[in-house]
């Protein structure tokens, strides 16, 4: 499956506040909130579903927890064995890239922008998918199927959520025209070439 993803989407784009981008410029790496937020005293943000945006300031400098509103809790169909807090580690644990080409991401990447764009400022991060996993060679790239950070009914049907939503790019079973995200557990650097732009669009200018 993963020669055929980065054939059909050869880029990998993620969306953030100003903070958060100034966090990602100076480290050049995305970051999970679980990272983040572990053995502070906002650790208690990685288990909850978090009804508001925190600007929270760190000893690294300031980062955005965003909220999950999204995630609608009574359209949830949690895997067996998975609660809601266990659900939500799983989601803070990664970091979370829309699939796209060299024209822009997916449609629910490009959504995504505008729901964030009406809330303030927003940047966004182009890098090639290869030269992503290159650099991460000790991570693996996951895919979902879904918008694993939001839930709502579909055709009455509540939404299928927990581990089993995070697979494997080199496994997963499904097709790669309909993967929507990719993540990383724990971090992800970003290799030379990643660039961005205040527009999923461009015009892009090195990071």
């Amino acid at each position: 499956m993963l020669s055929r993803l980065l054939e059909l989407r050869p880029f990998a784009y993620h969306t953030c506040g100003a903070a958060n981008f100034d966090s990602i410029t100076r480290m050049h790496a995305l970051v999970s909130a679980s990272e983040l937020l572990s053995g502070t005293p906002y650790e208690r943000l990685l288990a909850t579903r978090r009804t508001n945006s925190q600007l929270i300031a760190l000893s690294g400098g300031a980062v955005e927890v965003r909220d999950n509103l999204p995630l609608r809790i009574g359209s949830l169909d949690l895997q067996h064995g998975c609660t809601i807090e266990q659900f939500l580690l799983l989601l803070n644990q990664r970091v979370f890239l829309w699939p796209g080409t060299s024209s822009g991401p997916i449609r629910t990447g490009r959504s995504h922008f505008d729901h964030y764009e009406g809330l303030g400022k927003v940047h966004v991060i182009r890098t090639p998918l290869f030269a992503l996993i290159k650099a991460n060679p000790h991570r693996e790239l996951e895919v979902t199927f879904c918008n694993s950070g939001s839930a709502r009914h579909h055709d009455g049907k509540p939404a299928s959520r927990g581990p089993a939503t995070f697979q494997s790019a080199c496994t997963a079973s499904g097709q790669p025209a309909k993967v929507k995200e990719f993540c990383f557990l724990g971090n992800a650097l970003l290799p030379a070439g990643t660039e961005w732009s205040s527009t999923p669009f461009g015009p892009w200018q090195p990071l």
